[in-house]
């Protein structure tokens, strides 16, 4: 099961339909065109394209399957009292000496660059279920950090 937000499921679906309707009836578009070009197969922008649409075949079908397999959860339903997904969290790394703060969401809402951390993550499994004060040895690509939970919000 994946959990997720509601504004991440509505984004899913919302890219879904862009590849549906929009991304995969232009390809099919150029899939045309290329046709017209004489012997298929020696065209190259017949292959390109047909190409084109087995990749966005793929995509179509993984957003699919993670719509299915996702749950909306809501953010009042979220406890922190311990550390779970959709929680806010400020840890200290003791290897670094740094502070770090995240918030925990599903693969599929990932992005890090913004600080919002998937729960698939070495980061994030070493903390699940982790209390103020509580710390953990996460290992990371980089070796082995200690973190400490500082703060856990909403």
């Amino acid at each position: 099961m994946n959990y997720i937000t509601k504004e991440g499921m509505e984004d899913l679906v919302n890219q879904l339909k862009d590849l549906k309707f929009n991304i995969r009836a232009e390809a099919t578009e150029r899939l045309n065109a290329a046709r017209k070009h004489g012997d298929l197969r020696e065209n190259g922008d017949y292959k390109a394209a047909k190409e084109e649409i087995a990749q966005i075949d793929a995509k179509i079908g993984e957003l699919e399957r993670t719509i299915s397999s996702s749950q909306i959860i809501d953010k009042k339903d979220i406890n922190i009292e311990s550390v779970q997904i959709l929680n806010h969290v400020k840890l200290k790394d003791h290897t670094r000496n740094r502070t770090l703060e995240y918030t925990l969401v599903s693969p599929s809402e990932a992005d890090p660059l913004n600080g919002k951390l998937s729960v698939e993550t070495p980061i994030a499994k070493g903390i699940l279920g982790l209390k103020v004060g509580e710390k953990a040895i996460v290992k990371i690509p980089a070796g082995d950090i200690e973190l400490e939970v500082l703060e856990i919000s909403i």
